[in-house]
């Protein structure tokens, strides 16, 4: 379908017709761009929801210790982990530093960030993604750079993406197929290719089977 024939299941309301404090959290949105303003004008079907969805958004995205740009990767990571174009091709200014191959190999399953720190980020929010969350290898790694109050910030954030990256796919805010956002290749809830047995993860696992086998 045409981004000039698309019907969104949830249709957007217009500035005019958002309340002053909603207002505020679209012009906001259009300089912070992660969510965009499309995103708060279709949550302003119900104006108290956006606003406080704004302002937990606000506090776990862009507050909290966890630096931004290791949260703005993994939420990149897990837009297209779950299949949103629409949340993947958003990117924060403030998360410059990013590079377009950071973005485009994120989610790739063989693919490892440099860093150590964003690197167990990135792999607890994959296993929370794709599985439960309870690696215990992932734990393990996750201890050596971070504190369980930013184990929990870092939870929260990651749930409330691939639960925002499901609402904005249902609501249908934007066609999909408007621009190239995902990778080939990428990890997916969905299921991924087919990949070779000896392929591991730098911790020894098998990313082929890496949402079933801590059933």
């Amino acid at each position: 379908m045409s981004t000039l024939t698309h019907i969104p299941n949830v249709p957007q309301i217009t500035d005019n017709a958002a309340d002053p404090g909603l207002r505020d959290v679209i012009e906001r949105a259009k300089v912070t761009k992660s969510p965009p303003p499309a995103w708060y004008r279709t949550m302003g079907q119900n104006p108290e929801v956006a606003k406080e969805f704004a302002r937990y958004w606000d506090m776990l995205h862009r507050g909290g210790t966890v630096p931004h740009e290791i949260k703005e990767l993994a939420r990149i990571q897990i837009a297209q982990i779950v299949g949103c174009e629409f949340c993947a091709r958003q990117t924060s200014p403030l998360a410059s530093s990013i590079s377009e191959e950071e973005k485009r190999s994120c989610a790739l399953p063989y693919w490892e960030h440099p860093d150590p720190k964003t690197r167990a980020a990135l792999h607890y929010a994959r296993t929370l993604t794709l599985d439960d969350g309870r690696d215990k290898e992932v734990y393990a790694e996750l201890r050596e750079f971070y504190s369980n109050a930013e184990i929990i910030e870092l939870s929260a954030f990651f749930c409330l993406t691939a639960g925002g990256n499901r609402m904005a796919k249902s609501w249908s805010i934007e066609a999909h197929g408007e621009g190239p956002a995902m990778p080939s290749g990428a990890m997916s809830i969905h299921g991924n290719a087919e990949q070779p047995s000896s392929s591991r993860s730098s911790n020894g696992r098998s990313l082929r089977n890496f949402a079933t086998d801590e059933k």
